[in-house]
């Protein structure tokens, strides 16, 4: 991420950004408006945007808590923003939040053909514990991945 740009909780301000986030995905597999207005409402949603230097949203995540565990419902880049460590920042970001709410683990999905999300998360701790047959359609599988989130001494995680 370069130092003009900076990691913010989303308002509903932002779901023009976020709307145009969601053009990347297939139609199958975007988000509409309403599910991000409803992730921006939720009480136990953590919904945080990078924004760059013209204040404009260039990534997206929501987390959401339940009990000790965190899910992660989504991290999304705008395609001409990937590779600059959006997402990376997004979910250190999260993985922060679900310590500071008292989570000890954090638990997503992701498609199985998805590589450079999968090396993501594998960089970041998670690791595979299941697959979801068919969770994004037919022959679209999820791998589910898990990670610890307790805080540790000198605030790093285990």
């Amino acid at each position: 991420m370069h130092a003009e740009e900076s990691v913010s909780g989303a308002t509903p301000a932002d779901v023009p950004g976020l709307m145009a986030l969601e053009m990347s995905f297939p139609d199958s597999q975007r988000w509409s408006e309403d599910s991000w207005r409803a992730e921006l409402a939720a009480d136990n949603r953590h919904v945080i945007v990078c924004r760059d230097a013209a204040d404009e949203v260039q990534a997206a995540a929501t987390f959401a808590v339940s009990g000790d565990v965190v899910d992660l419902h989504r991290i999304v880049t705008r395609p001409a923003a990937q590779r600059r460590g959006h997402a990376r920042h997004l979910l250190d970001a999260g993985i922060r939040w679900a310590q500071k709410v008292g989570a000890t683990r954090m638990l997503l999905e992701v498609e199985a053909t998805n590589d450079a999300a999968l090396r993501l998360y594998e960089s970041a701790g998670f690791r595979r514990i299941s697959e979801r047959r068919d969770y994004y359609g037919p022959g679209a599988h999820a791998v589910i991945m898990e990670r610890s989130v307790l805080a540790v001494e000198g605030g790093e995680t285990s």
